[in-house]
């Protein structure tokens, strides 16, 4: 039990982190220094306001020296990942998947975010994530070599290799249809390409794909591919009802389905094949 507590708090402690990241990062920041700062008045977070969670219900949300309301988004992001931590410890423990999953998921916090903010997507953090899986499958590879042909099929790295080729291929694929489609489309409109319809799927969606690829495997591709969509239709409803802006972060959505497949890919594919 305490080994729990302790993994929760050391999750919300990297939500922390990942804060950081989601602000600094599209600003151009560096994510080491300087201090934390209030985002509105610039004035440093001492560190007995920047425990995560409890410092933002002990400030009820605002700042101390200027009183700007603090962005939900901190504490949502610290609870995330401290529930994440719980899962991947209480699930495999404290080992190489552990930190393998931990990387990846904490970038998929971090994109996602940052496209719900911006609609855009730092695509140098896709081949981080990219970089970081093929290291993880390498040394996976290495850990079984002794017991295995190099060439098996089976391996760690040939298993990444593979979802990185097809995450990449597949989705785009589907983005140049899609793209062709789309302009089909508005050409028998009649009208040209508006904000939010230029393109079927940005490059950094593709990017993402591979990523997830490189870590997940080929299924997890093909199932996050197909189940994002379900997800997006939800706020694209609401949306529609509320008259938001029709332009739709969708990073967010393939970042859930992503944590589905994983969770639950293998059941998806039952159930489907049984169908």
């Amino acid at each position: 039990m305490l080994a729990k507590i302790f993994s929760f708090i050391f999750g919300a402690c990297i939500g922390s982190f990942l804060n950081v990241c989601i602000y600094r990062i599209p600003r151009n920041l560096s994510i080491i220094k300087p201090a934390s700062f209030c985002p509105h008045c610039k004035k440093p977070i001492k560190w007995y306001d920047n425990i995560p969670i409890l410092s933002f219900i002990f400030l009820a949300g605002h700042c101390r020296y200027c009183q700007k309301r603090i962005s939900f988004r901190y504490p949502i992001v610290e609870l995330i990942t401290a529930f994440l931590v719980l899962f991947l410890y209480s699930r495999y423990g404290l080992g190489l998947i552990f930190f393998k999953f931990l990387f990846l998921f904490s970038l998929l916090v971090i994109v996602s975010f940052i496209d719900i903010e911006f609609h855009a997507l730092p695509v140098y953090l896709c081949f981080l994530g990219i970089l970081v899986g093929l290291v993880f499958a390498l040394v996976d590879t290495l850990i079984v070599l002794r017991e295995k042909l190099f060439f098996d099929q089976n391996l760690p790295l040939f298993i990444s290799f593979k979802g990185l080729i097809f995450g990449l291929g597949f989705t785009y694929l589907f983005k140049l249809f899609g793209d062709i489609f789309l302009e089909f489309y508005l050409n028998l409109r009649g009208k040209e390409s508006i904000e939010g319809e230029k393109e079927s799927l940005g490059l950094g969606d593709v990017d993402f794909m591979g990523m997830i690829g490189t870590f997940l495997g080929v299924k997890c591709v093909v199932l996050t591919f197909f189940i994002a969509p379900f997800i997006a239709l939800f706020y694209a409803f609401f949306a529609l009802i509320l008259k938001k802006s029709h332009i739709i972060p969708y990073l967010p959505y393939l970042s859930l389905a992503t944590f589905i497949s994983f969770l639950w890919g293998d059941k998806i594919l039952s159930f489907v094949i049984l169908k």
